[in-house]
């Protein structure tokens, strides 16, 4: 069952139990501002690299040559060819990292660039290094020439702005299920080229209609000198001797039931072990994740919440420096999800030198295997839930809740090769998938366009 589903029930038969959990002895889960700043303000996280090898001296003061900036009404100005790049920069969304490090890498390779940010960069300053956000308002207040320049939109194709018009149009999207929602083909085929993550998302959207010719494969990066091992751990309340961690939005599409399922089958509260959920909620959601955890455990799992072995949620908002000492902070990055379009969390947690447990599906296939990971088997591919609108009519996989519990329980022994696999996937990621090797493949379809 969908969580989001349940909150009317949810309002009848676990109000009381939310407000009278922090009462128990044994606190399995802890209240999810265990991270809120406010909470330990004395835990200040000191400033660590952030930018890849492309982008990260481009707006030190000791190295920045601003370029000339051109005023809206200087019919004097001579405005360059370049790139339009308009893409949500708000941390929190899977792709927003994507965009601040592609905006800023590209301008480091002198290719001219005006941001059009789909949300206002000071939303994300308490998020991002101070380095970045005046990176990105720099490139904010650059102009080109519309006419003769590449028009690059990011983010689902119904927030693409097909008004807009230039040298070419280029769209960047994705998708976990096994095709794309309605009315994406059409915006697709409405513009000249259509950029996807990997070989998975090249077949669901042309499976879908989108046309073949117009799909190219540009694999997204990850900052492996940011996401890194050996930084210092994070202090977390009710932290115990091993401990998972998952990243969810509580969206069914996420797998966290069977995470849940796994874990509570698998372990027991004598076990010297931690579930830690880092919640993402969505923009004016309402829920409250404790609750429709706890309405879940006890109802569906039929499971006292004072029997479960150690939960702790964490729906605090983390820098950029903060996210990075998250993973260090653990000893294991677990995701059954039943379809990624992205699978960042599953590239960090390898470039932290985390052993990764994942499904087998999807875009993350393409990077994990048996040899640098632990892959979930599925039990096949299935309707998606009809419960969420967007992916009505879609399918995605059911991983295997057996197969996970053997894997948690895998990764739990810490054994010689759980470390070997971990360590492999840290190499893997910096030889393949550091923006410092995947950058100048973008830089080079850019220029492609803007010749």
């Amino acid at each position: 069952m969908h969580f989001q589903s349940r909150i009317a029930a949810r309002k009848k038969s676990c109000r009381t139990k939310s407000i009278t959990m922090t009462t128990f002895v044994r606190e399995p889960i802890w209240p999810m501002r265990c991270f809120n700043h406010s909470s330990h303000p004395e835990e200040s996280v000191p400033m660590i690299e952030t930018l890849s090898t492309q982008s990260r001296e481009l707006f030190e003061s000791s190295q920045v040559t601003p370029g000339p900036r051109y005023w809206a009404g200087d019919s004097r100005a001579t405005l360059p060819a370049g790139i339009v790049f308009q893409a949500n920069l708000q941390d929190g969304t899977e792709n927003a990292q994507e965009n601040w490090h592609l905006a800023l890498g590209l301008a480091q390779n002198q290719i001219p660039l005006r941001l059009v940010p789909l949300d206002p960069i000071e939303e994300a300053q308490p998020l991002l290094p101070e380095s970045v956000r005046e990176g990105l308002k720099h490139l904010a207040l650059q102009r080109v020439d519309l006419a003769s320049s590449v028009i690059y939109q990011a983010g689902a194709p119904t927030s693409w702005n097909l008004d807009f018009y230039g040298r070419c149009r280029i769209g960047r999207a994705a998708f976990g299920t096994d095709r794309i929602p309605d009315g994406w083909a059409e915006r697709c085929n409405a513009i000249d080229e259509i950029w996807v993550p990997s070989d998975f998302n090249r077949e669901t959207l042309a499976s879908s209609g989108v046309e073949t010719q117009k799909i190219r494969v540009l694999h997204t990066g990850v900052d492996a000198r940011h996401f890194r091992p050996g930084l210092p751990p994070r202090d977390i309340p009710h932290k115990r001797g091993f401990n998972f961690l998952s990243t969810t939005d509580l969206r069914r599409q996420c797998g966290t039931d069977v995470l849940l399922r796994a874990y509570l089958q698998e372990f027991t509260p004598d076990d010297d072990v931690a579930l830690l959920l880092r919640i993402f909620s969505h923009k004016g959601s309402s829920t409250d994740p404790q609750a429709e955890l706890t309405f879940f455990i006890e109802t569906e799992l039929n499971t006292r919440i004072e029997r479960t072995p150690t939960i702790i949620l964490l729906d605090a908002p983390l820098s950029h420096a903060e996210a990075a000492r998250l993973y260090t902070s653990t000893n294991a990055y677990v995701l059954p999800s039943r379809g990624e379009a992205w699978g960042r969390g599953c590239l960090e947690a390898l470039a932290a030198g985390l052993p990764v447990i994942a499904t087998n599906w999807g875009t993350v296939s393409e990077f994990l295997t048996d040899g640098n990971s632990f892959p979930i088997a599925v039990e096949g591919i299935v309707p998606a839930s009809c419960e969420d609108e967007l992916v009505a009519g879609h399918r995605w996989v059911e991983p295997s809740v057996d197969h996970l519990r053997q894997r948690m329980r895998e990764v739990f022994s810490n054994s010689s090769d759980v470390q070997t696999r971990a360590a492999q996937g840290r190499r893997e990621v910096v030889e393949h998938w550091d923006w410092a090797v995947v950058m100048p493949e973008w830089v080079q379809e850019f220029r492609r366009l803007c010749e």
